[in-house]
Protein backbone atom coordinates (compact mmCIF):
# COMPACT_ATOMS: atom_id res chain seq x y z
CA UNK A 1 0.00 0.00 0.00
CA UNK A 2 1.29 3.69 -0.70
CA UNK A 3 0.46 4.63 2.72
CA UNK A 4 -1.78 4.08 5.98
CA UNK A 5 -4.28 6.79 7.22
CA UNK A 6 -5.00 6.55 11.24
CA UNK A 7 -8.26 7.69 11.91
CA UNK A 8 -9.02 8.80 15.10
CA UNK A 9 -11.36 11.72 17.03
CA UNK A 10 -9.74 14.90 16.50
CA UNK A 11 -11.60 16.47 19.44
CA UNK A 12 -9.82 13.41 21.61
CA UNK A 13 -7.77 14.35 24.37
CA UNK A 14 -5.66 11.20 25.21
CA UNK A 15 -4.99 7.84 24.14
CA UNK A 16 -7.22 4.97 23.94
CA UNK A 17 -6.29 3.09 26.91
CA UNK A 18 -5.25 5.93 29.29
CA UNK A 19 -7.14 5.92 32.46
CA UNK A 20 -8.60 9.04 34.00
CA UNK A 21 -9.41 10.04 37.79
CA UNK A 22 -10.19 13.35 39.04
CA UNK A 23 -11.58 14.93 42.16
CA UNK A 24 -12.81 13.32 45.05
CA UNK A 25 -12.21 9.75 43.39
CA UNK A 26 -8.60 10.59 42.28
CA UNK A 27 -8.17 12.09 46.46
CA UNK A 28 -9.70 8.28 47.38
CA UNK A 29 -7.78 6.54 44.92
CA UNK A 30 -4.39 8.37 46.39
CA UNK A 31 -5.55 8.29 49.72
CA UNK A 32 -6.51 4.37 50.07
CA UNK A 33 -2.86 3.31 47.70
CA UNK A 34 -0.89 5.48 50.57
CA UNK A 35 -2.97 3.90 53.31
CA UNK A 36 -2.25 0.41 52.26
CA UNK A 37 1.39 1.12 52.52
CA UNK A 38 1.18 2.80 55.56
CA UNK A 39 -0.79 -0.59 56.86
CA UNK A 40 1.84 -2.88 55.78
CA UNK A 41 5.28 -0.84 57.57
CA UNK A 42 2.92 -0.35 60.77
CA UNK A 43 3.33 -4.11 62.10
CA UNK A 44 7.23 -2.89 61.77
CA UNK A 45 7.08 -0.22 64.06
CA UNK A 46 9.38 -0.44 67.44
CA UNK A 47 11.56 -2.99 69.14
CA UNK A 48 8.74 -5.34 69.44
CA UNK A 49 8.03 -4.99 66.08
CA UNK A 50 7.19 -7.91 62.99
CA UNK A 51 9.62 -8.66 60.31
CA UNK A 52 8.55 -8.99 56.56
CA UNK A 53 9.89 -11.61 54.32
CA UNK A 54 9.90 -10.15 50.33
CA UNK A 55 10.89 -11.17 47.31
CA UNK A 56 11.50 -9.13 44.27
CA UNK A 57 10.83 -9.69 40.85
CA UNK A 58 14.48 -11.11 40.30
CA UNK A 59 14.18 -13.93 43.11
CA UNK A 60 16.16 -11.82 45.67
CA UNK A 61 14.67 -12.45 48.58
CA UNK A 62 15.41 -9.90 51.84
CA UNK A 63 14.32 -10.44 55.73
CA UNK A 64 13.92 -7.29 57.01
CA UNK A 65 11.52 -4.58 59.08
CA UNK A 66 13.26 -1.31 57.20
CA UNK A 67 10.78 0.31 55.95
CA UNK A 68 12.86 1.55 52.82
CA UNK A 69 14.05 -2.16 51.99
CA UNK A 70 10.58 -3.34 52.06
CA UNK A 71 8.99 -0.60 49.82
CA UNK A 72 12.78 -1.51 47.72
CA UNK A 73 11.57 -4.76 47.62
CA UNK A 74 7.50 -4.81 46.64
CA UNK A 75 6.91 -4.33 43.10
CA UNK A 76 4.81 -1.40 43.25
CA UNK A 77 3.32 0.12 40.23
CA UNK A 78 0.58 2.99 41.01
CA UNK A 79 2.28 6.65 41.09
CA UNK A 80 1.63 6.93 44.87
CA UNK A 81 3.27 3.65 45.65
CA UNK A 82 6.67 4.81 43.82
CA UNK A 83 6.55 7.92 45.52
CA UNK A 84 6.21 6.34 48.99
CA UNK A 85 9.38 4.73 47.72
CA UNK A 86 11.44 7.31 46.83
CA UNK A 87 9.87 9.35 50.29
CA UNK A 88 11.46 6.27 51.88
CA UNK A 89 14.88 5.96 50.20
CA UNK A 90 15.21 10.08 50.55
CA UNK A 91 14.22 9.71 54.50
CA UNK A 92 16.97 6.63 54.92
CA UNK A 93 19.64 8.39 52.75
CA UNK A 94 19.92 11.47 54.60
CA UNK A 95 19.34 10.23 58.19
CA UNK A 96 19.36 6.47 57.93
CA UNK A 97 16.33 5.99 60.31
CA UNK A 98 13.13 7.11 60.48
CA UNK A 99 11.76 5.20 57.24
CA UNK A 100 8.73 3.57 58.69
CA UNK A 101 7.51 6.47 61.29
CA UNK A 102 7.64 8.32 58.21
CA UNK A 103 5.56 6.28 55.72
CA UNK A 104 3.05 5.85 58.57
CA UNK A 105 2.40 9.78 59.10
CA UNK A 106 2.16 10.01 55.76
CA UNK A 107 -1.11 7.43 55.65
CA UNK A 108 -2.35 8.38 58.80
CA UNK A 109 -2.07 12.36 57.82
CA UNK A 110 -3.79 11.32 54.50
CA UNK A 111 -6.39 9.10 55.97
CA UNK A 112 -7.92 11.78 58.36
CA UNK A 113 -7.77 14.46 55.44
CA UNK A 114 -10.31 11.89 53.46
CA UNK A 115 -12.44 11.62 56.39
CA UNK A 116 -12.48 15.39 56.82
CA UNK A 117 -13.64 15.40 53.08
CA UNK A 118 -16.18 13.33 52.99
CA UNK A 119 -17.47 15.77 56.30
CA UNK A 120 -17.27 18.58 53.22
CA UNK A 121 -14.05 20.38 54.28
CA UNK A 122 -12.47 21.96 51.65
CA UNK A 123 -8.78 20.25 51.04
CA UNK A 124 -7.77 24.18 50.95
CA UNK A 125 -8.53 24.36 54.76
CA UNK A 126 -7.19 20.90 55.67
CA UNK A 127 -3.63 21.91 54.47
CA UNK A 128 -4.13 25.65 55.93
CA UNK A 129 -4.45 23.46 59.39
CA UNK A 130 -1.63 20.89 58.75
CA UNK A 131 0.56 24.08 57.74
CA UNK A 132 -0.49 25.94 61.00
CA UNK A 133 0.17 22.28 63.15
CA UNK A 134 3.18 21.77 61.24
CA UNK A 135 4.65 24.78 62.60
CA UNK A 136 3.48 24.37 66.18
CA UNK A 137 5.24 20.84 66.05
CA UNK A 138 8.45 22.44 64.84
CA UNK A 139 8.74 24.91 67.42
CA UNK A 140 7.79 22.48 70.29
CA UNK A 141 10.42 20.19 68.71
CA UNK A 142 12.55 22.67 69.00
CA UNK A 143 11.40 23.72 72.16
CA UNK A 144 12.11 19.92 73.64
CA UNK A 145 15.41 19.27 72.19
CA UNK A 146 19.01 18.78 74.53
CA UNK A 147 21.79 19.88 72.75
CA UNK A 148 25.02 18.00 73.17
CA UNK A 149 28.00 19.66 74.91
CA UNK A 150 30.10 16.69 74.63
CA UNK A 151 29.57 13.75 72.36
CA UNK A 152 31.38 11.21 74.09
CA UNK A 153 31.32 7.22 74.16
CA UNK A 154 27.83 6.95 76.26
CA UNK A 155 25.82 9.40 74.66
CA UNK A 156 27.26 7.55 70.79
CA UNK A 157 25.94 4.28 72.55
CA UNK A 158 22.45 5.47 74.02
CA UNK A 159 21.75 7.26 70.55
CA UNK A 160 22.84 3.49 68.32
CA UNK A 161 21.44 1.61 70.45
CA UNK A 162 18.01 2.76 70.26
CA UNK A 163 18.11 2.82 66.58
CA UNK A 164 19.46 -1.04 66.53
CA UNK A 165 16.85 -1.72 69.27
CA UNK A 166 13.91 -0.23 66.83
CA UNK A 167 15.32 -2.98 64.06
CA UNK A 168 14.62 -5.41 66.66
CA UNK A 169 17.86 -6.79 66.21
CA UNK A 170 19.79 -9.78 67.84
CA UNK A 171 23.25 -8.80 69.99
CA UNK A 172 21.47 -4.98 69.41
CA UNK A 173 24.02 -3.89 72.90
CA UNK A 174 26.42 -6.02 71.62
CA UNK A 175 26.21 -4.39 67.89
CA UNK A 176 25.87 -0.86 69.62
CA UNK A 177 29.27 -1.51 71.43
CA UNK A 178 31.23 -2.84 68.52
CA UNK A 179 29.66 0.79 66.34
CA UNK A 180 30.67 2.78 69.38
CA UNK A 181 34.41 1.68 69.74
CA UNK A 182 34.57 1.69 65.63
CA UNK A 183 32.96 5.84 65.70
CA UNK A 184 35.55 6.56 68.89
CA UNK A 185 38.66 5.22 66.68
CA UNK A 186 37.26 7.53 63.07
CA UNK A 187 35.59 10.53 64.31
CA UNK A 188 37.56 13.38 64.67
CA UNK A 189 37.67 17.13 65.24
CA UNK A 190 38.39 20.02 62.58
CA UNK A 191 37.27 23.52 63.74
CA UNK A 192 35.97 22.56 67.38
CA UNK A 193 33.31 20.42 65.30
CA UNK A 194 33.52 16.55 65.28
CA UNK A 195 33.39 15.30 61.46
CA UNK A 196 32.81 11.65 60.78
CA UNK A 197 33.66 9.85 57.07
CA UNK A 198 31.73 7.33 56.25
CA UNK A 199 34.22 5.70 54.20
CA UNK A 200 36.31 5.57 57.38
CA UNK A 201 34.05 2.77 58.50
CA UNK A 202 34.45 -0.50 55.89
CA UNK A 203 32.43 -3.74 56.40
CA UNK A 204 33.02 -6.71 56.22
CA UNK A 205 30.89 -10.24 56.26
CA UNK A 206 31.95 -13.76 57.01
CA UNK A 207 29.47 -16.49 57.04
CA UNK A 208 29.93 -18.91 60.31
CA UNK A 209 29.87 -18.88 63.89
CA UNK A 210 27.73 -15.86 65.51
CA UNK A 211 27.25 -12.29 65.63
CA UNK A 212 29.11 -12.05 69.11
CA UNK A 213 32.86 -13.22 67.09
CA UNK A 214 32.16 -9.96 64.79
CA UNK A 215 35.41 -7.36 66.04
CA UNK A 216 36.49 -4.37 65.02
CA UNK A 217 40.04 -3.98 63.38
CA UNK A 218 42.06 -1.56 63.21
CA UNK A 219 43.33 -2.12 59.66
CA UNK A 220 41.74 -3.92 56.48
CA UNK A 221 40.35 -7.39 55.76
CA UNK A 222 41.45 -8.67 52.14
CA UNK A 223 39.20 -11.26 50.74
CA UNK A 224 42.27 -12.80 48.89
CA UNK A 225 44.72 -15.87 49.42
CA UNK A 226 48.68 -15.23 49.83
CA UNK A 227 49.94 -16.08 46.60
CA UNK A 228 52.37 -18.93 47.31
CA UNK A 229 52.35 -22.00 49.70
CA UNK A 230 55.93 -20.84 50.85
CA UNK A 231 55.16 -17.29 51.62
CA UNK A 232 55.00 -16.83 55.56
CA UNK A 233 51.49 -17.25 56.96
CA UNK A 234 51.93 -14.25 59.34
CA UNK A 235 54.31 -11.32 59.60
CA UNK A 236 54.58 -9.37 62.95
CA UNK A 237 55.64 -5.25 62.23
CA UNK A 238 55.10 -5.41 58.68
CA UNK A 239 56.01 -2.72 56.32
CA UNK A 240 53.69 -2.54 53.42
CA UNK A 241 53.91 -1.82 49.81
CA UNK A 242 51.14 -1.13 47.75
CA UNK A 243 51.75 -1.17 43.91
CA UNK A 244 49.01 -0.06 41.15
CA UNK A 245 50.85 -2.23 38.97
CA UNK A 246 51.68 -6.14 37.94
CA UNK A 247 55.23 -8.25 39.11
CA UNK A 248 55.17 -9.74 35.89
CA UNK A 249 56.34 -9.55 32.31
CA UNK A 250 53.08 -8.44 30.39
CA UNK A 251 53.41 -8.71 27.11
CA UNK A 252 49.56 -7.62 26.63
CA UNK A 253 49.30 -9.46 22.81
CA UNK A 254 45.64 -9.31 22.70
CA UNK A 255 46.30 -5.86 23.02
CA UNK A 256 48.22 -4.68 20.83
CA UNK A 257 47.45 -3.10 17.03
CA UNK A 258 50.09 -5.59 15.56
CA UNK A 259 50.93 -9.20 16.46
CA UNK A 260 54.68 -10.43 17.12
CA UNK A 261 56.14 -13.07 17.77
CA UNK A 262 60.03 -14.60 18.88
CA UNK A 263 61.00 -17.55 16.63
CA UNK A 264 64.01 -19.19 18.72
CA UNK A 265 65.86 -22.21 16.56
CA UNK A 266 68.66 -22.22 19.01
CA UNK A 267 67.77 -23.73 22.41
CA UNK A 268 71.25 -21.44 23.71
CA UNK A 269 69.08 -18.60 22.56
CA UNK A 270 65.89 -19.81 24.49
CA UNK A 271 68.27 -20.27 27.97
CA UNK A 272 69.61 -16.53 27.10
CA UNK A 273 65.76 -15.24 26.56
CA UNK A 274 64.12 -16.83 30.08
CA UNK A 275 67.10 -15.66 32.21
CA UNK A 276 66.95 -12.15 30.97
CA UNK A 277 62.82 -12.05 31.90
CA UNK A 278 63.88 -13.54 35.40
CA UNK A 279 66.73 -11.21 36.00
CA UNK A 280 64.00 -8.45 34.88
CA UNK A 281 61.66 -9.71 37.20
CA UNK A 282 64.49 -10.29 40.30
CA UNK A 283 65.48 -7.02 39.80
CA UNK A 284 62.05 -5.75 40.42
CA UNK A 285 61.66 -7.95 43.64
CA UNK A 286 65.35 -6.60 45.12
CA UNK A 287 63.85 -3.20 44.73
CA UNK A 288 61.14 -4.11 47.18
CA UNK A 289 63.64 -5.72 49.37
CA UNK A 290 66.15 -3.33 49.26
CA UNK A 291 63.31 -0.46 50.48
CA UNK A 292 62.77 -3.03 53.18
CA UNK A 293 59.25 -4.17 52.70
CA UNK A 294 57.97 -7.65 53.89
CA UNK A 295 54.75 -7.15 53.06
CA UNK A 296 53.35 -6.46 48.79
CA UNK A 297 49.49 -5.55 47.69
CA UNK A 298 49.22 -5.42 43.89
CA UNK A 299 46.44 -3.69 41.59
CA UNK A 300 47.27 -6.69 39.37
CA UNK A 301 49.04 -10.22 38.83
CA UNK A 302 52.11 -11.61 41.04
CA UNK A 303 53.74 -13.47 38.15
CA UNK A 304 55.04 -17.24 39.19
CA UNK A 305 58.61 -15.95 39.19
CA UNK A 306 57.82 -12.91 41.25
CA UNK A 307 56.13 -14.69 43.63
CA UNK A 308 58.70 -17.50 43.91
CA UNK A 309 61.44 -14.62 44.71
CA UNK A 310 59.32 -13.46 46.71
CA UNK A 311 59.01 -16.01 49.02
CA UNK A 312 62.40 -17.01 49.46
CA UNK A 313 62.97 -13.73 50.89
CA UNK A 314 60.12 -14.03 53.30
CA UNK A 315 57.62 -11.62 51.64
CA UNK A 316 54.12 -11.95 52.26
CA UNK A 317 52.46 -11.14 48.74
CA UNK A 318 48.65 -10.69 47.64
CA UNK A 319 47.33 -10.22 44.21
CA UNK A 320 44.65 -8.78 41.62
CA UNK A 321 43.00 -6.52 44.29
CA UNK A 322 40.92 -4.90 41.16
CA UNK A 323 38.27 -2.97 43.13
CA UNK A 324 39.28 0.52 43.44
CA UNK A 325 37.20 0.98 46.48
CA UNK A 326 39.30 -2.19 47.92
CA UNK A 327 42.43 -0.89 47.05
CA UNK A 328 42.38 2.56 47.97
CA UNK A 329 41.18 1.92 50.84
CA UNK A 330 43.99 -0.79 52.03
CA UNK A 331 46.21 2.18 51.43
CA UNK A 332 44.11 4.84 53.15
CA UNK A 333 44.17 2.35 56.46
CA UNK A 334 47.53 1.09 56.50
CA UNK A 335 49.41 4.55 55.50
CA UNK A 336 50.85 3.54 52.39
CA UNK A 337 51.19 6.04 49.40
CA UNK A 338 50.23 3.81 45.99
CA UNK A 339 52.75 4.04 43.78
CA UNK A 340 52.84 2.99 40.14
CA UNK A 341 56.60 2.75 39.13
CA UNK A 342 59.24 0.92 40.85
CA UNK A 343 61.68 3.15 40.40
CA UNK A 344 59.68 5.48 42.61
CA UNK A 345 59.58 3.09 45.76
CA UNK A 346 60.39 4.78 48.90
CA UNK A 347 61.00 3.32 52.07
CA UNK A 348 58.44 6.73 53.24
CA UNK A 349 55.81 5.12 50.63
CA UNK A 350 55.60 1.92 52.90
CA UNK A 351 52.57 1.46 55.10
CA UNK A 352 52.89 -0.05 58.22
CA UNK A 353 50.84 -2.44 60.63
CA UNK A 354 51.38 -4.51 63.89
CA UNK A 355 51.04 -7.68 61.96
CA UNK A 356 49.53 -9.33 58.97
CA UNK A 357 48.25 -12.72 58.92
CA UNK A 358 46.38 -14.78 57.00
CA UNK A 359 43.10 -16.09 58.87
CA UNK A 360 40.62 -19.69 57.73
CA UNK A 361 36.87 -18.12 57.72
CA UNK A 362 35.04 -21.76 57.01
CA UNK A 363 36.72 -23.07 53.44
CA UNK A 364 38.22 -20.02 52.53
CA UNK A 365 40.70 -17.67 53.73
CA UNK A 366 41.66 -13.84 54.28
CA UNK A 367 44.43 -11.80 54.67
CA UNK A 368 44.10 -9.33 57.85
CA UNK A 369 46.31 -6.41 58.41
CA UNK A 370 45.58 -4.95 61.95
CA UNK A 371 46.92 -2.72 64.47
CA UNK A 372 48.07 0.20 61.80
CA UNK A 373 49.37 3.37 63.69
CA UNK A 374 48.57 5.88 61.02
CA UNK A 375 45.39 4.72 60.46
CA UNK A 376 42.29 6.58 58.82
CA UNK A 377 39.62 4.31 59.36
CA UNK A 378 39.01 0.56 60.63
CA UNK A 379 37.01 -2.32 59.38
CA UNK A 380 33.87 -4.08 61.06
CA UNK A 381 34.15 -7.36 60.62
CA UNK A 382 30.56 -9.38 60.78
CA UNK A 383 30.20 -12.83 61.72
CA UNK A 384 26.69 -14.63 61.60
CA UNK A 385 25.50 -17.91 60.37
CA UNK A 386 22.85 -16.86 57.65
CA UNK A 387 23.80 -14.79 55.06
CA UNK A 388 20.18 -12.78 55.71
CA UNK A 389 21.51 -11.78 59.00
CA UNK A 390 24.27 -10.34 58.06
CA UNK A 391 22.96 -8.44 55.52
CA UNK A 392 20.24 -6.83 58.04
CA UNK A 393 23.17 -6.16 60.13
CA UNK A 394 25.31 -4.38 57.29
CA UNK A 395 22.10 -2.17 56.14
CA UNK A 396 21.80 -1.62 59.88
CA UNK A 397 24.61 -0.53 60.74
CA UNK A 398 25.18 1.68 57.60
CA UNK A 399 21.90 3.55 58.93
CA UNK A 400 23.34 3.78 62.36
CA UNK A 401 26.71 5.82 60.49
CA UNK A 402 24.40 8.06 58.10
CA UNK A 403 22.33 8.74 61.28
CA UNK A 404 25.34 9.74 63.20
CA UNK A 405 26.65 11.97 60.59
CA UNK A 406 23.55 13.82 60.58
CA UNK A 407 23.37 14.15 64.32
CA UNK A 408 26.92 15.61 64.02
CA UNK A 409 25.32 18.88 61.68
CA UNK A 410 22.68 19.94 64.96
CA UNK A 411 24.26 17.48 67.96
CA UNK A 412 20.73 17.37 69.82
CA UNK A 413 18.56 14.77 70.83
CA UNK A 414 14.89 13.95 72.15
CA UNK A 415 13.49 11.27 74.04
CA UNK A 416 12.56 8.58 72.15
CA UNK A 417 9.17 5.71 72.53
CA UNK A 418 6.95 8.17 71.37
CA UNK A 419 7.27 10.81 73.97
CA UNK A 420 8.16 13.18 71.45
CA UNK A 421 4.81 12.45 68.88
CA UNK A 422 2.95 12.96 72.05
CA UNK A 423 4.32 16.05 73.03
CA UNK A 424 4.24 17.92 69.75
CA UNK A 425 0.23 16.40 69.57
CA UNK A 426 -0.57 17.99 73.32
CA UNK A 427 0.94 21.25 71.91
CA UNK A 428 -0.95 21.09 68.54
CA UNK A 429 -3.82 20.87 70.39
CA UNK A 430 -3.47 23.42 72.91
CA UNK A 431 -2.65 25.83 69.39
CA UNK A 432 -5.80 24.61 68.00
CA UNK A 433 -7.80 26.44 70.65
CA UNK A 434 -6.93 30.04 69.20
CA UNK A 435 -8.48 29.32 66.05
CA UNK A 436 -12.27 29.29 65.34
CA UNK A 437 -12.47 27.94 61.66
CA UNK A 438 -12.38 24.31 60.20
CA UNK A 439 -8.50 24.97 60.68
CA UNK A 440 -8.49 24.08 64.49
CA UNK A 441 -10.97 20.16 63.21
CA UNK A 442 -7.53 19.83 60.69
CA UNK A 443 -5.20 20.69 63.69
CA UNK A 444 -6.64 17.82 65.60
CA UNK A 445 -6.43 15.76 63.17
CA UNK A 446 -3.01 16.28 62.47
CA UNK A 447 -2.35 16.10 65.75
CA UNK A 448 -4.32 12.52 66.24
CA UNK A 449 -1.61 11.63 63.34
CA UNK A 450 1.45 11.55 65.49
CA UNK A 451 -0.59 10.36 67.96
CA UNK A 452 -0.82 7.40 66.53
CA UNK A 453 3.05 6.69 66.44
CA UNK A 454 2.79 5.84 70.50
CA UNK A 455 -0.17 3.62 70.07
CA UNK A 456 1.30 1.33 67.77
CA UNK A 457 4.66 1.12 70.24
CA UNK A 458 1.87 -0.07 72.63
CA UNK A 459 -0.51 -2.24 70.51
CA UNK A 460 3.02 -3.87 68.76
CA UNK A 461 4.41 -4.50 72.34
CA UNK A 462 1.17 -6.90 73.19
CA UNK A 463 -0.40 -3.85 75.07
CA UNK A 464 -3.45 -2.32 74.96
CA UNK A 465 -3.38 1.20 74.11
CA UNK A 466 -6.66 1.92 75.96
CA UNK A 467 -4.41 0.94 79.36
CA UNK A 468 -1.34 2.88 78.73
CA UNK A 469 -2.06 5.99 76.15
CA UNK A 470 -3.92 8.10 78.94
CA UNK A 471 -1.36 7.75 81.37
CA UNK A 472 0.56 9.14 78.82
CA UNK A 473 -0.97 12.30 78.02
CA UNK A 474 -1.34 12.65 81.78
CA UNK A 475 2.39 12.94 82.14
CA UNK A 476 2.88 15.21 79.29
CA UNK A 477 -0.35 17.50 80.22
CA UNK A 478 1.80 18.14 83.48
CA UNK A 479 4.75 19.07 81.41
CA UNK A 480 6.77 15.69 81.98
CA UNK A 481 7.50 15.68 78.03
CA UNK A 482 10.70 13.02 78.61
CA UNK A 483 7.94 10.36 79.44
CA UNK A 484 7.11 7.18 76.60
CA UNK A 485 6.31 3.55 75.84
CA UNK A 486 8.59 1.45 77.74
CA UNK A 487 7.88 -1.57 74.93
CA UNK A 488 9.41 -4.18 77.40
CA UNK A 489 7.65 -3.92 79.88
CA UNK A 490 4.77 -1.64 78.65
CA UNK A 491 5.20 0.73 81.36
CA UNK A 492 5.41 4.87 81.04
CA UNK A 493 8.96 5.85 81.83
CA UNK A 494 11.34 8.63 81.80
CA UNK A 495 12.87 7.75 78.83
CA UNK A 496 16.24 10.11 79.21
CA UNK A 497 16.30 8.35 82.19
CA UNK A 498 16.15 5.01 80.50
CA UNK A 499 18.77 5.63 78.11
CA UNK A 500 16.11 5.58 75.14
CA UNK A 501 16.86 8.81 73.03
CA UNK A 502 17.23 9.64 69.39
CA UNK A 503 18.60 12.38 66.85
CA UNK A 504 16.81 16.18 67.12
CA UNK A 505 17.71 16.06 63.34
CA UNK A 506 15.96 12.41 62.78
CA UNK A 507 13.01 13.73 64.26
CA UNK A 508 12.79 16.64 62.66
CA UNK A 509 13.35 15.23 59.07
CA UNK A 510 10.75 12.88 59.75
CA UNK A 511 8.43 15.62 60.77
CA UNK A 512 9.20 17.86 57.68
CA UNK A 513 8.79 15.06 55.12
CA UNK A 514 5.74 13.85 55.97
CA UNK A 515 4.53 17.01 56.03
CA UNK A 516 5.65 17.72 52.47
CA UNK A 517 4.34 14.51 51.23
CA UNK A 518 1.08 14.43 52.48
CA UNK A 519 -0.08 18.23 51.96
CA UNK A 520 1.80 17.58 48.25
CA UNK A 521 -0.68 14.01 47.19
CA UNK A 522 -3.60 16.22 48.81
CA UNK A 523 -2.98 19.14 46.27
CA UNK A 524 -3.30 16.30 43.68
CA UNK A 525 -6.70 16.27 41.90
CA UNK A 526 -5.87 14.59 38.69
CA UNK A 527 -4.35 11.16 37.83
CA UNK A 528 -3.04 10.37 34.30
CA UNK A 529 -2.11 7.07 33.82
CA UNK A 530 -0.77 6.48 30.63
CA UNK A 531 0.67 3.03 30.95
CA UNK A 532 -2.21 1.10 29.11
CA UNK A 533 -2.22 3.81 26.30
CA UNK A 534 -2.86 1.67 22.78
CA UNK A 535 -0.97 3.12 19.66
CA UNK A 536 -2.15 2.20 16.34
CA UNK A 537 -0.78 0.47 13.40
CA UNK A 538 1.07 3.34 11.25
CA UNK A 539 1.36 5.61 13.70
CA UNK A 540 4.75 6.74 15.19
CA UNK A 541 6.29 4.38 18.32
CA UNK A 542 3.11 1.61 17.31
CA UNK A 543 3.35 -1.33 15.74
Amino acid sequence: MPGRYIIRDPLALHREGVMKNRGLIAWKDNISVATYISDVVKPCLGPRGMYKLVSDKFGETAFTNDGAVILEKMELHHPVAKVLRETAKTVETIIGDGTKTTIILIGELLKRAERLISHKVKVGKIIEGYLIAYNVALQRLREISIPIDRLDNSVLKKLILTLFSSRNLDEANFLADLLTEALSYTLKKIDGRNVLDKESIRIVKKVGKDLRESRVIRGAVIDKNIVHLSMPRIIRDAKIAVLNMALKIDEFRHLQPYKYEINIRDPLHLEQFLEEEEGIIRDMVNKIISVGANVVICRKKIGRTASQLLAEAGIIGIGRLLKEEDFNAVARLTGANIVSDLNDLKEEDLGRASIVREEKFGDKSAVIIEGCNNFEGVTLLLRAGLEDLLNEVEHAINDAIRYIVSLLEEPAYTPAGGAVEEALAIAIRNESTKYSGKEQVAMHAFANALESIPKLLISNAGYNPADILPELRSKHLNGEYCYGIDPHTGKVVDMIRNNAIESYKAKEQVLKTSFETATLLLRVDEVVDRRYAKRHEGELGGQ
